[in-house]
């Protein structure tokens, strides 16, 4: 899996952890987009995108820019993400 990252997806308001292949050539705003489904649907209905949140890198706070290519940004195999 060359063109993919296995991230770790933690997200408080559900206080869950997913696993997730993420691809490297797009955008992380594409992503997170990707992500929010996912969550939409493994939670059965208790997390609910309201268009504000934020990908966030678990160890440093930083906020993930949305415009970057993944494979660009800080985002590399076995990152610890913050969907908030």
């Amino acid at each position: 899996m060359k063109n993919k990252l296995l991230v770790i997806v933690y997200v408080p308001l559900i206080e869950k952890e997913l696993d997730v292949y993420i691809p490297i050539v797009k955008k992380v705003g594409t992503v997170k987009n990707l992500i929010i489904k996912v969550v939409e649907e493994s939670s059965e209905g208790t997390f609910v995108n309201d268009g504000c949140k934020n990908l966030y890198d678990k160890l440093t706070g930083n906020k993930i820019d949305d415009n970057q290519f993944v494979k660009e940004s800080i985002i590399k195999n076995g990152s610890k993400l913050i969907l908030y």
